[in-house]
Protein backbone atom coordinates (compact mmCIF):
# COMPACT_ATOMS: atom_id res chain seq x y z
CA UNK A 1 0.00 0.00 0.00
CA UNK A 2 1.28 3.45 -0.95
CA UNK A 3 1.68 6.09 1.72
CA UNK A 4 0.99 9.54 0.29
CA UNK A 5 1.54 12.84 2.12
CA UNK A 6 -0.70 15.86 1.66
CA UNK A 7 1.29 19.10 1.32
CA UNK A 8 -0.54 22.43 1.23
CA UNK A 9 0.79 24.89 -1.39
CA UNK A 10 2.72 27.95 -0.18
CA UNK A 11 4.39 30.78 -2.10
CA UNK A 12 7.63 30.48 -0.12
CA UNK A 13 9.81 28.31 -2.40
CA UNK A 14 12.53 27.77 0.20
CA UNK A 15 10.02 26.66 2.83
CA UNK A 16 8.28 24.35 0.39
CA UNK A 17 11.50 22.70 -0.79
CA UNK A 18 12.59 22.20 2.82
CA UNK A 19 9.33 20.39 3.56
CA UNK A 20 9.70 18.18 0.51
CA UNK A 21 13.28 17.33 1.43
CA UNK A 22 12.07 16.25 4.90
CA UNK A 23 9.43 14.00 3.34
CA UNK A 24 11.80 12.37 0.84
CA UNK A 25 12.69 9.29 2.92
CA UNK A 26 9.10 8.83 4.11
CA UNK A 27 6.83 8.83 1.03
CA UNK A 28 6.97 8.49 -2.75
CA UNK A 29 3.95 10.57 -3.66
CA UNK A 30 2.61 13.99 -2.68
CA UNK A 31 -1.04 15.08 -2.78
CA UNK A 32 -1.40 18.82 -3.49
CA UNK A 33 -4.72 20.57 -2.84
CA UNK A 34 -5.49 23.79 -4.71
CA UNK A 35 -6.48 26.90 -2.74
CA UNK A 36 -7.73 25.02 0.36
CA UNK A 37 -10.73 26.76 1.86
CA UNK A 38 -10.98 28.85 -1.31
CA UNK A 39 -7.98 31.00 -0.29
CA UNK A 40 -5.54 31.84 -3.12
CA UNK A 41 -1.92 30.73 -2.93
CA UNK A 42 0.59 29.13 -5.32
CA UNK A 43 -1.22 26.99 -7.87
CA UNK A 44 -1.08 23.25 -7.28
CA UNK A 45 0.36 22.71 -10.78
CA UNK A 46 3.37 24.89 -9.97
CA UNK A 47 3.88 23.00 -6.72
CA UNK A 48 3.53 19.75 -8.66
CA UNK A 49 6.37 20.78 -10.95
CA UNK A 50 8.64 21.35 -7.94
CA UNK A 51 7.50 18.06 -6.44
CA UNK A 52 8.57 16.24 -9.62
CA UNK A 53 11.93 18.00 -9.55
CA UNK A 54 12.42 16.62 -6.04
CA UNK A 55 11.81 13.06 -7.26
CA UNK A 56 8.21 12.55 -6.11
CA UNK A 57 5.14 11.77 -8.18
CA UNK A 58 2.51 14.47 -7.52
CA UNK A 59 -1.27 14.23 -7.36
CA UNK A 60 -2.45 17.70 -8.37
CA UNK A 61 -5.90 19.12 -7.62
CA UNK A 62 -7.72 21.49 -10.01
CA UNK A 63 -10.66 23.56 -8.70
CA UNK A 64 -13.55 23.81 -11.14
CA UNK A 65 -15.34 26.70 -9.42
CA UNK A 66 -12.56 29.03 -10.57
CA UNK A 67 -12.44 28.21 -14.30
CA UNK A 68 -14.46 27.94 -17.47
CA UNK A 69 -13.90 25.12 -19.94
CA UNK A 70 -11.07 26.93 -21.74
CA UNK A 71 -9.32 27.55 -18.43
CA UNK A 72 -9.72 23.91 -17.39
CA UNK A 73 -8.31 22.60 -20.68
CA UNK A 74 -5.36 24.98 -20.39
CA UNK A 75 -4.61 23.69 -16.88
CA UNK A 76 -4.92 20.10 -18.03
CA UNK A 77 -2.59 20.94 -20.91
CA UNK A 78 -0.15 22.36 -18.37
CA UNK A 79 -0.26 19.12 -16.39
CA UNK A 80 0.41 17.15 -19.58
CA UNK A 81 3.34 19.43 -20.51
CA UNK A 82 4.85 19.05 -17.04
CA UNK A 83 4.45 15.24 -17.19
CA UNK A 84 2.10 15.33 -14.18
CA UNK A 85 0.10 12.17 -14.69
CA UNK A 86 -2.48 12.29 -11.85
CA UNK A 87 -4.97 15.15 -11.55
CA UNK A 88 -7.97 15.40 -9.24
CA UNK A 89 -10.81 17.59 -10.52
CA UNK A 90 -13.20 18.98 -7.92
CA UNK A 91 -15.59 21.86 -7.48
CA UNK A 92 -13.80 23.17 -4.37
CA UNK A 93 -14.86 25.56 -1.62
CA UNK A 94 -16.37 28.95 -2.61
CA UNK A 95 -13.55 31.34 -3.58
CA UNK A 96 -12.46 33.82 -0.93
CA UNK A 97 -11.94 36.43 -3.65
CA UNK A 98 -13.97 36.91 -6.82
CA UNK A 99 -17.06 35.10 -8.01
CA UNK A 100 -17.35 31.37 -8.63
CA UNK A 101 -17.50 30.33 -12.29
CA UNK A 102 -19.04 26.87 -11.91
CA UNK A 103 -19.28 26.26 -15.66
CA UNK A 104 -17.75 22.80 -15.78
CA UNK A 105 -19.18 19.77 -13.98
CA UNK A 106 -16.97 17.17 -12.36
CA UNK A 107 -18.18 14.63 -14.92
CA UNK A 108 -17.14 16.86 -17.82
CA UNK A 109 -13.78 17.57 -16.22
CA UNK A 110 -13.07 13.85 -15.73
CA UNK A 111 -13.75 13.24 -19.42
CA UNK A 112 -11.54 16.14 -20.52
CA UNK A 113 -8.67 14.92 -18.34
CA UNK A 114 -8.97 11.44 -19.83
CA UNK A 115 -8.96 12.86 -23.37
CA UNK A 116 -5.71 14.64 -22.48
CA UNK A 117 -4.16 11.28 -21.56
CA UNK A 118 -4.09 12.02 -17.82
CA UNK A 119 -5.21 9.82 -14.96
CA UNK A 120 -8.42 11.54 -13.89
CA UNK A 121 -9.23 11.53 -10.20
CA UNK A 122 -12.18 12.84 -8.20
CA UNK A 123 -13.20 13.25 -4.59
CA UNK A 124 -15.48 10.75 -2.91
CA UNK A 125 -17.43 11.41 0.28
CA UNK A 126 -17.92 8.27 2.34
CA UNK A 127 -20.86 10.02 4.03
CA UNK A 128 -22.90 9.96 0.81
CA UNK A 129 -23.92 7.40 -1.82
CA UNK A 130 -20.30 6.84 -2.80
CA UNK A 131 -20.84 3.51 -4.52
CA UNK A 132 -23.25 5.08 -7.00
CA UNK A 133 -20.79 7.93 -7.62
CA UNK A 134 -18.02 5.48 -8.47
CA UNK A 135 -20.30 3.73 -10.96
CA UNK A 136 -21.52 6.91 -12.68
CA UNK A 137 -18.49 9.22 -12.58
CA UNK A 138 -16.03 6.63 -13.91
CA UNK A 139 -12.88 8.40 -12.78
CA UNK A 140 -9.59 6.53 -12.93
CA UNK A 141 -9.15 6.89 -9.16
CA UNK A 142 -10.77 8.54 -6.15
CA UNK A 143 -9.61 10.30 -3.01
CA UNK A 144 -12.08 9.45 -0.25
CA UNK A 145 -13.02 11.78 2.60
CA UNK A 146 -14.60 11.00 5.99
CA UNK A 147 -12.92 7.66 6.64
CA UNK A 148 -12.98 6.30 10.18
CA UNK A 149 -13.01 2.55 9.53
CA UNK A 150 -11.43 0.43 6.80
CA UNK A 151 -14.74 -1.43 6.49
CA UNK A 152 -16.18 1.66 4.76
CA UNK A 153 -14.22 0.64 1.66
CA UNK A 154 -15.76 -2.83 1.42
CA UNK A 155 -17.26 -3.49 -2.01
CA UNK A 156 -15.44 -0.59 -3.67
CA UNK A 157 -12.97 -1.18 -6.54
CA UNK A 158 -9.25 -0.93 -5.68
CA UNK A 159 -8.97 2.62 -7.02
CA UNK A 160 -10.05 4.44 -3.85
CA UNK A 161 -7.34 6.18 -1.84
CA UNK A 162 -8.79 7.32 1.49
CA UNK A 163 -7.61 10.35 3.41
CA UNK A 164 -6.45 9.64 6.92
CA UNK A 165 -6.98 13.09 8.38
CA UNK A 166 -5.43 13.71 11.77
CA UNK A 167 -6.44 16.10 14.53
CA UNK A 168 -3.74 17.48 16.83
CA UNK A 169 -3.64 20.12 19.54
CA UNK A 170 -2.23 22.54 16.95
CA UNK A 171 -4.84 22.09 14.22
CA UNK A 172 -8.06 21.32 16.08
CA UNK A 173 -9.71 24.65 15.24
CA UNK A 174 -8.71 24.33 11.57
CA UNK A 175 -10.17 20.82 11.35
CA UNK A 176 -13.44 22.13 12.77
CA UNK A 177 -13.53 24.93 10.18
CA UNK A 178 -12.87 22.45 7.38
CA UNK A 179 -15.72 20.26 8.69
CA UNK A 180 -13.74 17.15 7.93
CA UNK A 181 -13.69 13.82 9.73
CA UNK A 182 -10.43 13.46 11.62
CA UNK A 183 -8.87 10.97 14.02
CA UNK A 184 -6.30 11.23 16.80
CA UNK A 185 -2.67 10.33 15.95
CA UNK A 186 -2.79 6.94 17.70
CA UNK A 187 -6.05 6.14 15.90
CA UNK A 188 -4.41 7.10 12.60
CA UNK A 189 -1.68 4.51 13.10
CA UNK A 190 -4.23 1.77 13.71
CA UNK A 191 -6.31 2.93 10.73
CA UNK A 192 -3.34 2.81 8.37
CA UNK A 193 -2.57 -0.74 9.51
CA UNK A 194 -6.20 -1.73 8.93
CA UNK A 195 -6.09 -0.29 5.42
CA UNK A 196 -3.33 -2.69 4.34
CA UNK A 197 -4.92 -4.88 1.71
CA UNK A 198 -8.12 -2.82 1.72
CA UNK A 199 -6.84 0.17 -0.28
CA UNK A 200 -4.11 0.77 -2.87
CA UNK A 201 -2.86 3.70 -0.82
CA UNK A 202 -3.68 6.21 1.89
CA UNK A 203 -3.26 9.98 1.93
CA UNK A 204 -1.95 11.16 5.30
CA UNK A 205 -3.25 14.66 6.01
CA UNK A 206 -2.43 16.77 9.07
CA UNK A 207 -3.58 20.25 8.03
CA UNK A 208 -1.65 23.09 9.62
CA UNK A 209 0.75 20.86 11.58
CA UNK A 210 3.66 19.73 9.39
CA UNK A 211 5.77 18.55 12.33
CA UNK A 212 2.98 16.20 13.40
CA UNK A 213 2.70 14.93 9.81
CA UNK A 214 6.40 14.10 9.73
CA UNK A 215 6.27 12.42 13.15
CA UNK A 216 3.30 10.29 12.11
CA UNK A 217 4.92 9.29 8.82
CA UNK A 218 8.05 8.21 10.68
CA UNK A 219 5.96 6.01 12.98
CA UNK A 220 4.15 4.51 10.00
CA UNK A 221 7.43 3.73 8.28
CA UNK A 222 8.85 2.11 11.42
CA UNK A 223 5.76 -0.05 11.92
CA UNK A 224 5.73 -1.16 8.28
CA UNK A 225 9.44 -2.06 8.43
Amino acid sequence: MEIIAEVTPVRDRTKLLKKLETLKPLVNRIDIPEAPGGKPTAHALAVGALVKQMGFEPIVHIRLLDVNKTGLKSLLGGAYLLDIKDVVVLQGDPPAEGRPVGEVSTEEAVEEAKKMGLRAGALLSLRRDHRKRVETLRADFYLALHLTDAKQLEGLPPIVYPYVMVRTSNNSELIDRLRQTAVEPHEALALVEALEGAAPGAVISVPGDFDALVGLLKQIKTRRG
